[in-house]
């Protein structure tokens, strides 16, 4: 017999809402810990510590999970993320805006990712966008696309993106925030209908195999998981069944 779960204490702390909020979306579906495990593919007991608001570092990706499994508010999950990634920061003691005015976990919008990218480059010396081709792995991030992106006349996809971070310098585990932020932006579009010139199911149809030559597992999983949770979440949306 499953162990009663204990209430949640009172008090306004970011992972206390999450885990509130994820307990009521859990109920309302009629869905259990080990039933929630079972679909995300996880042990019931990493399950049970998010619902208890004491999984931290993994609060952000039961949150986009439940949004969509449960059919939570995406604004509501996404203010959520916003107050875990502001306690996060509060607690490693860093500006909440972040290296050079911008922080990857406080993006959640496509004005935000592209401002994001082009502080990015600032930070990485303003190299040029040949430059930034020939820093990238195996030398496949197109000027053309990046010129593009960073006039904000499209929005990248997670190959492109970790294309780009990889030239800029960044490193584990700071890539993974920018795989994050991406999702982030992605899901939000989604949700609001796409109003993006670009189609939709352009931006996800990349795949990152092929980044795992040039780059170790570490970098590349956030982007490839990022990457397969809004493909999946398009073709569930998708299917007429």
């Amino acid at each position: 017999m499953a162990r009663p779960e204990k209430p949640l204490p009172e008090g306004n702390d970011p992972q206390l809402e999450a885990a509130r909020w994820m307990r009521g979306l859990r109920d309302r579906a009629g869905l259990t810990n080990r039933q929630i495990a079972e679909r995300l593919g996880v042990s019931e007991s990493t399950v049970s510590r998010a619902m208890a608001g004491r999984s931290s570092r993994s609060l952000h990706k039961f949150l986009f999970a439940m949004t969509l499994m449960c059919d939570g508010s995406s604004e509501e999950s996404l203010k959520l993320m916003m107050q875990l990634s502001r306690r996060r920061r509060a607690h490693l003691h860093q500006p909440v805006e972040g290296l050079l005015g911008c922080d990857p976990d406080l993006i959640n919008t496509p004005a935000e990712l592209i401002r994001g990218m082009r502080v990015l480059r600032i930070h990485a010396g303003q190299p040029s966008l040949a430059e930034l081709k020939r820093r990238s792995p195996n030398r496949a991030l197109a000027p053309t696309t990046i010129n593009e992106i960073l006039l904000g006349q499209r929005l990248p996809s997670a190959l492109v993106l970790a294309r780009y971070v990889a030239a800029c310098g960044v490193v584990t585990p700071e890539s993974d925030r920018w795989a994050r932020a991406w999702q982030r932006v992605m899901f939000s579009q989604q949700q609001n209908g796409w109003r993006s010139k670009a189609p939709f199911a352009r931006m996800i149809r990349f795949q990152l195999v092929e980044l795992r030559e040039e780059l170790s597992p570490a970098f590349v999983e956030p982007f490839t998981e990022a990457h397969g949770q809004i493909s999946g979440h398009l073709a569930e949306s998708s299917d007429p069944g």
